[in-house]
């Protein structure tokens, strides 16, 4: 049987997160008022969209595979990671 692939939401925040990326984050969610924010990273790009009040990470190597959160459980899980 095929070992299933975490979701890339997963992946980001037990992988590629440390302190600077969590900061830049959770203060660009702070800032957010309208429109949309987007970062790339070295295997996950996070869009934050004010609009739709979501956080999207996508993995950088296979566009179909993505996560999509509401902003408030987004930054919930950041700041869970911090520290660990």
């Amino acid at each position: 049987m095929a070992e299933m692939l975490r979701p890339p939401l997963d992946e980001i925040l037990t992988g590629e997160l440390n302190d600077f990326v969590r900061a830049q984050l959770l203060t660009a969610i702070a800032q957010l008022q309208t429109g949309r924010r987007y970062f790339t990273y070295n295997a996950f790009n996070v869009l934050l969209d004010a609009e739709l009040d979501t956080a999207t990470v996508e993995d950088e190597f296979d566009v179909d595979r993505q996560s999509t959160v509401v902003l408030d459980e987004f930054r919930t899980l950041l700041r869970a990671v911090e520290g660990s």
